[in-house]
């Protein structure tokens, strides 16, 4: 009876020891009670931003460090809100484990617009800054609120941008200054943009400006939404697709939104040369014998294009040799402006874009 109770005793212990080994792996840090507070800026201070200097300090940011008892390290996210709306959809700005952030005229108007600001009217955002560990069920602490006047600039129209594609998903790898394939803009739509065509299997992005990696667009957390990212602050994603091959992309850049999915069309179709013809060569309305051969992709045989080719105003349009297969504008002439421009084609879905070189 004594061995039995001893037993008993001993399995006992042992099951507190577990019990309270197991509560100390499952401490949940909590930040401090106390609240921390932003210090700069005031709340209510206006900012009027130029469109003239987009890498100028709009905003600068600096609040009180928050503790979570233990030494750790705490990451700060500003974020910001449409002004009295309890933060239900909060924006993330910037994240760093400093107590500071430098927000530029660039980034800060294209929050404020994303906000739903009207371009060249005061509105209010709401800022406040999250606190947040590394680990595991650590209770994230934010800050108190704040509301700032600002004033965008812009229109309501989307300006016509160029983006190209980066990354070893495409023919550039990631090298922003390697003859990046564009994508394609809807010729009636400035917003959406197009590209269907061959990718390695691997990830992308994309930019806006040829040896440049800022502004620069890539999905986040959330599925189909786009990150547009104007300076180094943010943090890092990329577009995806999991084998080679054929893919349609399409991007809204007022929304924000993407979809990326297989191409379902019949790529079989592989010419051996293209051109160009019309007026835009020759000056003259009536003579179209002038043909100007584009180069053809060694990436994706669908893609083409003719390199800093000099246009008079007029019209074209892009065929085979004997004109038995002929790409336009829904089937017409494409008029194109006087300038020097890099032409591309692609032959899979007809889509083109005229970029004018500087």
């Amino acid at each position: 009876m004594k061995n039995i109770y001893k037993i008993f005793i001993a399995v006992a212990i042992l099951a507190g020891l577990w019990s309270c080994e197991n509560e100390e792996n499952l401490m949940i840090l909590e930040p401090q009670e106390a609240a921390f507070s932003i210090i700069t800026p005031e709340s209510g201070s206006s900012t009027i931003l130029n469109e003239a200097t987009p890498a100028n300090t709009a905003l600068t940011v600096t609040w009180e460090k928050v503790t979570y008892g233990t030494p750790t390290v705490v990451t700060y996210t500003v974020q910001f809100a449409a002004n009295d709306t309890e933060f239900a959809a909060p924006i993330d700005v910037t994240s760093s484990t400093s107590t500071n952030s430098v927000i530029d005229v660039a980034e800060l108007n294209a929050r404020a617009l994303e906000l739903g600001l009207t371009p060249n009217v005061e509105g209010s955002i709401d800022v406040r800054i999250k606190a947040t560990v590394g680990v595991a069920n650590a209770e994230p602490k934010f800050s108190d609120v704040i509301t700032i006047l600002v004033t965008p600039y812009g229109s309501t129209e989307v300006p016509l941008v160029t983006l190209y594609l980066v990354g070893p998903g495409t023919s550039a790898g990631w090298d922003v200054n390697n003859n990046n394939m564009p994508i394609f803009a809807d010729p009636n739509d400035n917003t959406k943009h197009y590209y269907t065509g061959y990718f390695n299997k691997g990830e992308f992005k994309l930019i806006e400006k040829i040896g440049q990696w800022e502004p620069i667009y890539y999905p986040t957390a959330e599925p189909n939404k786009v990150f547009y990212k104007t300076s180094q602050a943010q943090p890092d994603g990329n577009f995806w697709n999991d084998n080679a091959g054929y893919y349609t992309f399409e991007i809204n850049i007022k929304d924000l939104t993407y979809t990326l999915a297989a191409y379902t069309g019949s790529t079989a179709t592989t010419y051996s040369e293209i051109f160009y013809s019309g007026s835009t060569i020759s000056g003259d309305d009536n003579d179209w014998s002038q043909h100007i051969a584009l180069t053809k992709s060694t990436f994706d045989p669908h893609i083409w294009k003719a390199s800093s080719q000099t246009l008079k105003a007029g019209n074209m349009k892009f065929h085979v040799s004997d004109w038995s297969k002929e790409w336009g504008n829904n089937g017409g002439n494409i008029y194109v402006e006087a300038g020097t421009y890099d032409i591309w084609l692609n032959d899979l879905d007809g889509r083109y874009t005229f970029i004018k070189v500087q």
